[in-house]
């Protein structure tokens, strides 16, 4: 044989091995996906690789993306970064700006978030909730005394309150017994009084007559009334009263109306005093508008900063909980292995041919030297 064409010839021999086999090479990387069988044996290098240690690669990838690529250091420093937190606050932004242009009723708001809810509803949740803390609030304070639920201050308008008591009790008093009505009031009592004396009161109103008589008392009488001693009595009467009534126990107070009485009454007074109705109606938009410039400008890059820090804070916890690399290698097992090929192929298809290539070239090479040690010992 021509020693020029034998050469040729192991060239490409040695050509096509070589590219044939390295492309051999890379398509058995995946394929094929499952084993094979003849009869009960299974045929050698079947599945392929990745196929086979899909298992194995899934639980490396977990550890890896935990340990080594999404890191709660990296996270933290992501989330601390300025640029990151400006981002979030401009978002945050246009999302409650976006909120706040709604037309949308608060009763609407509610159904949408599939919270079926009504003002009635409302206000007889109010009004057990504060017939509820009525119940909590007592509990604390019924045997207590009334003076010791007073301040100072309190303490001071009370005793003020007596002697204001005792001026206004004289001064009506006064009034009334210089009224005509007053006047025959005593005249009547007079008459009364001797009506049921018998004799003595006969022979007395004979020679003064009730009339007569009441002229004689009824200046006296209205002395008495008026006189500083009367208001001294009427103040320590009412100051003592008073005192008596600031020692007993509050429940005293509380049982003579009921405590459940009293606590329904207080929770129906409030909620029957809130406008529900007419605030479930209003838009959220009516309802932000004296707040809006705060709540978007200052009270929501707040509330992010705050978050963020409370996030970088808890990120290890979360992650933990979170179990990341579990969710990787769950994910990497259930891919399926022609969607991966593609992928990995359509990334780095040009690589593999390179490499497909470069056998031929290998292969190319060593048929080129077989012939030459052939002819050389020929």
């Amino acid at each position: 044989m021509n020693p020029f064409v034998l050469v040729i010839i192991m060239i490409i021999l040695g050509a096509a091995i070589g590219g044939i086999t390295n492309s051999l090479a890379i398509k058995m990387l995946f394929r094929p996906y499952k084993a094979i069988y003849i009869g009960k044996y299974r045929l050698p290098f079947t599945p392929g690789l990745i196929p086979k240690r899909q298992g194995e690669l899934a639980e490396q990838l977990g550890r890896m993306v935990v340990e080594h690529l999404l890191t709660a250091d990296g996270l933290r420093r992501k989330l601390e970064g300025s640029e990151f937190q400006q981002q979030m606050t401009t978002w945050a932004q246009q999302e409650v700006e976006r909120l706040f242009e709604r037309e949308t009723t608060v009763n609407e708001l509610l159904k949408a978030m599939r919270i079926e809810t009504s003002a009635e509803d409302m206000e007889n949740s109010v009004s057990n909730w504060i017939e509820s803390r009525y119940h909590t609030l007592m509990d604390r304070y019924r045997d207590l005394p009334v003076e010791d639920l007073l301040s100072e201050e309190w303490r001071r308008k009370v005793e003020a309150g007596t002697e204001q008591a005792s001026e206004l009790i004289q001064a009506r008093i006064s009034e009334y017994f210089r009224s005509p009505e007053g006047r025959r009031k005593v005249t009547d009592l007079i008459e009364n009084y001797l009506d049921n004396q018998g004799f003595l009161g006969n022979m007395i109103s004979s020679f003064l007559g009730s009339d007569g008589l009441t002229e004689k008392l009824y200046p006296a009488i209205l002395t008495y009334i008026e006189k500083e001693e009367t208001r001294e009595w009427l103040h320590d009467m009412i100051q003592t009263e008073a005192q008596r009534m600031l020692r007993e126990p509050v429940k005293v107070y509380e049982d003579k109306v009921g405590a459940d009485v009293i606590g329904q009454m207080l929770g129906q007074m409030v909620s029957k005093s809130l406008p529900l109705e007419t605030w479930m109606n209003r838009s959220i938009q009516a309802w932000v508008v004296p707040y809006r410039d705060k709540i978007v400008g200052e009270l929501t890059p707040m509330l992010v900063k705050k978050g963020t820090s409370i996030l970088s804070d808890r990120i290890e916890g979360l992650m933990k909980s979170m179990h990341l690399a579990e969710i990787v290698q769950e994910e990497v097992k259930a891919f399926q292995l022609d969607r991966l090929e593609e992928m990995v192929l359509g990334i780095s298809r040009r690589e593999f041919k390179m490499i497909t290539y470069l056998g031929a070239l290998l292969g190319g090479a060593i048929g080129l030297l077989q012939g030459f040690i052939v002819l050389f010992l020929g």
